[in-house]
């Protein structure tokens, strides 16, 4: 939700500046910096946030690549302009430094101040030759309405994520008490059901109360064992049903990675429908394969999982991970990856591709659709 506000608020920052070339009455006279350095830096934020929403979240990398870039539009471009425009409405760089410095506020981690400070001391050494004109003023509004924008930013964006954050333990810890609840009742029925059927036929048996021969015997036995299959085929047939909410949840909570890495942030959709059980098997075993590669191979200390409603009735499950990644064309580390993932999701009907690249991570995505 957060990407997608910052994308189009980045979006109308750029668009606020383009009636300004038509209504000024010269188009050209504008220094070629300007219209390049506009058309550079929109072209990056598109790529910024393209790749944000398809990772959910942003990098490191990407929020220091997008401070570096304003940093330099914020001088050159501001030095382009006469000194009188340098701080006014004309000078397009304004609104987008904006978003930048609420971008590093809220995604800079523990750079996300003095990220903040390096945009608004580029875009004042920019524009500093506005001092002494009648924009002035502008120059001190606009470094006031940066620093405040970026605090509010970093401060509601602390807490939206800290409230998420809680949000999603306590669903997986209620998914998870509930799948352990059912598998406790699963296993009280079965014993239940084994000391009505096998234990009492097997006692009887061993007091001479059933069966007085060995033709006997065998056919009880015989006819147990029937009886006993029938009902292990009665309890997974073609049309069984199983939450794969609490499959994943139960399956996360219990996996080393819960020891091994800082974090695994989950996120799993409420409105997600019960799904076959060889769906959900599969998806649970891939699931925690990719897990598995983060522990050995990532080199990292958090990993994301998320399950989402994927219409009509399907599901998208995604594991993210931000360490150091492979290159593209390249076999993924961990021998199971292609085993067991790619070719277990495919042979349920599926759909799964691994996306990475040094530095930048890996994303396993697996998509299933009645």
């Amino acid at each position: 939700m957060i990407i997608r506000a910052l994308a189009w608020l980045r979006g109308v920052q750029f668009l606020l500046w383009i009636w300004v070339p038509f209504t000024d009455g010269d188009p050209g006279r504008f220094a070629p910096q300007v219209l390049a350095g506009y058309v550079v830096a929109a072209l990056f934020s598109v790529a910024l946030f393209t790749v944000a929403v398809k990772r959910d979240t942003l990098s490191a990398r990407w929020v220091c690549a997008d401070v570096v870039l304003a940093v330099v539009y914020a001088i050159v471009v501001s030095r382009s302009y006469p000194p009188v425009e340098a701080a006014s409405i004309t000078n397009w760089v304004i609104p987008p430094l904006c978003g930048v410095t609420v971008t590093a506020a809220i995604y800079g981690g523990r750079y996300r101040v003095p990220a903040v400070v390096l945009v608004v001391g580029a875009w004042v050494v920019g524009a500093w030759p506005a001092l002494g004109t009648d924009s002035s003023t502008e120059l001190l509004s606009n470094n006031v309405m940066m620093a405040l924008f970026a605090g509010v930013a970093g401060i509601t964006g602390k807490l939206l994520f800290e409230t998420a954050g809680g949000a999603d333990r306590a669903a997986a810890e209620t998914a998870v008490e509930r799948g352990r609840a059912e598998r406790a009742s699963e296993r009280e029925r079965q014993i239940r059901h084994l000391h009505d059927t096998v234990l009492q036929t097997l006692e009887g048996i061993a007091q001479g109360a059933r069966g007085s021969g060995l033709d006997e015997v065998r056919r009880i036995c015989g006819a147990e064992a029937e009886a006993q299959r029938a009902t292990v085929l009665a309890a997974r047939p073609d049309g069984t049903v199983a939450s794969v909410v609490q499959a994943l949840a139960v399956m996360v909570q219990d996996h080393p990675a819960q020891k091994e890495l800082h974090q695994v942030i989950t996120k799993f959709d409420s409105r997600l429908p019960d799904l076959p059980a060889e769906v959900v098997e599969v998806l649970t075993g891939a699931t925690r394969e990719a897990l598995n590669n983060i522990v050995k191979y990532a080199r990292t200390d958090e990993a994301r999982v998320t399950a989402a409603l994927l219409e009509p009735g399907g599901i998208k499950v995604t594991v993210v991970d931000h360490g150091v990644g492979f290159a593209a064309g390249t076999t993924p580390p961990g021998f199971g990856a292609r085993r067991s993932i790619l070719e277990p999701v495919a042979g349920i009907g599926g759909k799964a591709f691994i996306d990475s690249a040094p530095g930048e991570g890996t994303i396993v995505e697996m998509t299933w659709t009645p």
